[in-house]
């Protein structure tokens, strides 16, 4: 295994010996985009909708698209064969390129692409998955589109920290009174019967593990999800509540700030939702 490559514009070089140039629009002004696709088995998952995520924030920054789709999965195959990758994520950056200094962007750049593979060992979530994790809530400052994937993360970067100190594993973000996400993940509720979340608006993240849900898993098991704005109140009132992304895949949550939410147990949902998605997984990307 190789955990020194990484591919930029179409190469894949040593990471030592990658160079980006300092006038580059993503380095000054966090001018580009991101996606992050989970890799099982060296196999990525999802790649088609996480590559139409990638492609609808390069269209809504209006960066110039100079590579396919299909390119794109042709380097992520690469990627993962020369480093050998077996599980772990591959962090795909498009910036709009490099330009004389100016926050208004050139008529004519060539776009920057960087791929950077994210070796992961997921035994750690196992723990989590089975214990549940602690939130704490933390004001939701960041702009306007959040479904678009920006480089420009710093509010993610403040909260995040904020909960690593409060020894909490993320931190919630709330606006306008009402839940919205985590720095990472989507948040749901099982309550009723019922499946809950935040709709899907400029307020959250495109996130693929939360449709696999919605679209797949919700259905198999035979619970309605619902998509309306709420609030803490209502969220400790639940039965279950739960994480869920392609970086933590499917979290139990059992306390909220200092509150307990189900007395601080697992409940019975949300690992029938957890081991749906492993074996919606593992057929997606089979072992070798």
């Amino acid at each position: 295994m190789n955990t020194d490559l990484i591919l930029i514009n179409g190469d894949i070089v040593d990471s030592k010996e990658a160079v980006i140039d300092y006038n580059d629009r993503g380095h000054q002004f966090g001018d580009g985009v991101f996606e992050i696709v989970p890799v099982y088995n060296g196999k990525v998952f999802g790649m088609l909708p996480h590559m139409e995520n990638l492609f609808t924030s390069v269209t809504r920054l209006k960066i110039p698209a100079v590579y396919m789709v299909e390119e794109l999965v042709e380097f992520h195959e690469a990627l993962i064969k020369a480093t050998g990758m077996e599980n772990g994520e591959i962090y795909t950056q498009v910036t709009r390129g490099s330009a004389p200094f100016g926050l208004a962007f050139p008529e004519m750049s060539v776009p920057q692409l960087v791929m950077q593979p994210i070796f992961t060992d997921r035994s750690y979530l196992a723990e989590l998955q089975q214990k549940g994790v602690k939130l704490i809530t933390e004001k939701d400052l960041r702009w306007q589109h959040c479904d678009v994937n920006t480089l420009n993360r710093l509010p993610e970067v403040m909260a995040r920290q904020k909960a690593a100190i409060s020894g909490a594993f993320d931190a919630l973000f709330v606006r306008d009174g009402k839940i919205t996400e985590t720095t990472e993940s989507s948040f749901m509720l099982v309550k009723d019967e019922v499946l809950w979340t935040a709709p899907e608006n400029e307020n959250i993240h495109k996130n693929i593990t939360r449709k696999v849900i919605k679209e797949r898993l919700a259905l198999d098991l035979g619970m309605p999800v619902v998509e309306k704005n709420f609030d803490i109140d209502f969220a400790m009132k639940a039965e279950e509540a739960f994480i869920c992304g392609p970086r933590c895949e499917i979290v139990p949550v059992t306390k909220i700030d200092r509150k307990l939410l189900n007395n601080g147990e697992v409940g019975k949902v949300v690992p029938q939702l957890l081991q749906a998605y492993k074996d919606f997984v593992a057929r997606e990307c089979p072992a070798r």
